[in-house]
């Protein structure tokens, strides 16, 4: 791919990257309930949904309902037909909710994200090993019985991130990275999560892990062009957690090369994250008809998380207030003789805010949700979020390619 396809984003595509205007509020705990899947697309279409990372803080797993923390946008998560996230901690039940810096969710917290309709996730990030092998294996044993709880069931979830054995240290150094591989209305879709940084090197065989180093890099280019082969798809979804600086807007030399040789290596959505603050979008065309084939997304920033807990209102420009936003992606696919196409792209802004029982919940960040903080006498918090938005415009048009 040469440089000169990444492109200038146009007037024309800018109006596409529009801030939802509705707030929907509705509430599930019904693990197996289709009522919110109400999305049907057209065979050789597919609508689908990219977040950030899914954290819980003690702020977080503190609440006693964790299904109203996605009510603000389960309208766009639960209808597409694939909700992308990063479960970014160990998952097991054998071991208490552990907070910051070895995590621990037990099975409650991410199911609460399953019930508002994510099922693709990667599990490969630096605090897959918190736990060390028993919260590696914990993990594993968790996406196995959710893969098979919802196999037959009219949306299927996916996983990515560890390796596909797991029983020992010495079987996961011979094993295989696990990838996810799947169809729907005629378009197969290869996804596969990746890690280039791990807090510890404990346990590190069990996870799709590849350094930050030359050599770890030219083994992810080389895993990501043998996937491809060996699996034909019309669509590669990469979710990396990439190795750059936390808190930082920038992007590095290293990783703008080694992501355009992925994407010239077979990946057509690099989905990257950890800075845990959202960074621009690249949108590229192909040079001969100017229809959206790939994207990169640098990073969408928190999900959620209590990253924010208390917002800094006389500074809202801090870096550490940039933790409790991120960016909710909708995306059209659609198959073409010439491939696919990328269509109604729109850039979702969201905000993590505090309610009056402390309970931390996304919000779409638009005028609905400063006429409800009107409307409840909290200007203060309105204010700060509208600088908060205009900050979250200056990312959008950042353009690292230039």
């Amino acid at each position: 791919m040469n440089k000169n396809r990444f492109f200038k984003l146009s007037k024309a595509v800018f109006s596409l990257l529009l801030i939802s205007g509705i707030l929907f509020s509705c509430k599930t705990t019904d693990v197996e309930s289709k009522k919110f899947f109400t999305h049907k697309s057209k065979h050789n279409e597919l609508q689908i949904v990219l977040l950030g990372d899914v954290m819980a803080h003690t702020g977080n797993f503190i609440m006693k309902d964790y299904d109203i923390i996605w009510d603000g946008i389960r309208d766009l998560t639960s209808t597409s037909d694939f909700t992308f996230a990063n479960i970014e901690a160990p998952v097991s039940n054998d071991i208490p909710f552990m907070n910051y810096p070895n995590f621990n969710m037990q099975y409650s917290y991410p199911q609460a994200a399953i019930n508002a309709g994510v099922n693709v996730m990667t599990v490969a990030n630096n605090h897959t090993n918190d736990q060390f092998e028993a919260g590696i294996k914990s993990t594993y044993k968790w996406t196995k019985e959710i893969e098979a709880k919802y196999k037959d069931t009219q949306r299927p979830v996916y996983f990515s991130g560890l390796k596909e054995n797991v029983t020992s240290l010495k079987d996961a150094a011979k094993s295989p990275c696990s990838y996810a591989y799947f169809e729907k209305n005629g378009i197969k879709i290869l996804f596969f999560g990746a890690t280039q940084i791990l807090n510890t090197p404990s346990c590190n065989q069990m996870i799709n892990f590849f350094p930050g180093t030359e050599e770890g890099r030219q083994n992810l280019i080389t895993t990501v062009k043998n996937l491809k082969s060996k699996h034909p798809c019309d669509v590669f979804i990469l979710g990396l957690h990439c190795e750059e600086p936390e808190y930082v807007l920038e992007i590095s030399k290293t990783q703008k090369k080694l992501y355009k040789e992925l994407l010239d290596s077979g990946v057509d959505i690099l989905w990257a994250n950890h800075p845990h603050t959202p960074k621009p979008i690249e949108w590229i065309t192909d040079p001969k008809d100017g229809k959206l084939k790939k994207i990169i997304f640098y990073a969408n920033g928190n999900t959620i998380s209590s990253q924010r807990y208390r917002p800094n209102f006389n500074n809202p420009a801090s870096m550490r207030e940039y933790t409790g936003d991120g960016f909710l992606v909708q995306l059209q696919l659609i198959k073409t003789q010439n491939g696919i196409v990328i269509e109604n792209a729109k850039l979702n802004f969201i905000t993590n805010i505090v309610d009056e029982n402390n309970n931390i919940l996304i919000k779409k960040l638009n005028k609905d949700l400063y006429d409800q903080l009107d409307s409840s006498g909290n200007s203060q918090l309105k204010n700060y979020l509208k600088k908060r938005e205009e900050l979250l415009k200056q990312i959008e048009g950042t353009l690292p390619w230039l």
